[in-house]
């Protein structure tokens, strides 16, 4: 098998020698695989079978489970200034780790790859504001098919007027008429206009111009929780990725 270029995302010891390790490729999708005498051979894995790498990896199928032999493992780029960085780290953990649970294993997505890869090499250039990082985490879920709305109700399909406060539902997933959601059993989770506008204004232009707004320190709580209340619904259970986040305080 050709040698397929793949981000990693996690690896774990499997027995004394043995490494197992998840990894999102650009031709394969999601997989799982086994690097055999991975913590003796120093020639074939010896640091390039880190989190958060970019590596090309030579597989081979393996004929007793849905995983794959890895054979060797090369690393392209290793994002170092990230990994010294536990924020960093933690926010590129996350991106990845909401491909991983939003993608079926070994269904490829070019667009996905290509939106991480960018990501970690935007992390590592440089420090994202607040903002600009809820706005990637937004632009990931509608590649992944989970974009939620900030212009339109889903409940009624009318737009939300400028200086108009709304509610994010996580069932109906967007900003919606606090009129619309009357009685719903959902969490109030208040969307200020002052937030719906900025949002609005970054999911519309480049980066190069998104770069340079900012949010006060209310909204991106306000939207921060909105997003991962809305993730853990679309999940149906914790993400420690997430989790990890929050108790830093990111």
């Amino acid at each position: 098998m050709p040698a397929v270029r793949s981000i990693i995302l996690k690896k774990l010891d499997r027995g004394e020698a043995d490494e197992l390790v998840k990894f999102f490729s650009l031709e394969l999708g999601w997989l799982t695989g086994v690097a055999k005498n991975a913590k003796k051979s120093r020639i074939r894995f010896g640091g390039h079978l880190e989190p958060l790498s970019l590596v090309d990896m030579t597989l081979r199928a393996r004929k007793k489970d849905d995983m794959v032999w890895i054979d060797e493992s090369q690393v392209i780029r290793g994002f170092m200034t990230v990994r010294q960085h536990v924020g960093k780290v933690a926010r590129a953990a996350y991106f990845l780790e909401l491909a991983s649970v939003f993608l079926p294993e070994g269904q490829p997505d070019e667009a996905v790859f290509t939106f991480v890869l960018n990501f970690l090499e935007t992390l590592e250039e440089s420090d994202l504001n607040p903002f600009l990082l809820l706005r990637e985490e937004i632009l990931l879920l509608g590649l992944l098919g989970y974009a939620p709305r900030f212009d339109l109700c889903p409940a009624c399909g009318k737009a939300i007027e400028s200086g108009q406060d709304a509610l994010f539902s996580v069932s109906l997933g967007g900003a919606c008429h606090p009129a619309c959601l009357r009685g719903e059993g959902e969490k109030r989770l208040v969307l200020s206009p002052d937030t719906l506008a900025v949002m609005r204004r970054g999911l519309k232009v480049e980066r190069d111009v998104a770069h340079r707004l900012r949010l006060h320190r209310k909204g991106i709580v306000e939207l921060r929780q909105a997003l991962s209340a809305f993730v853990r619904y679309l999940r149906g259970e914790q993400i420690n990725s997430l989790l990890f986040l929050e108790n830093m305080g990111l």
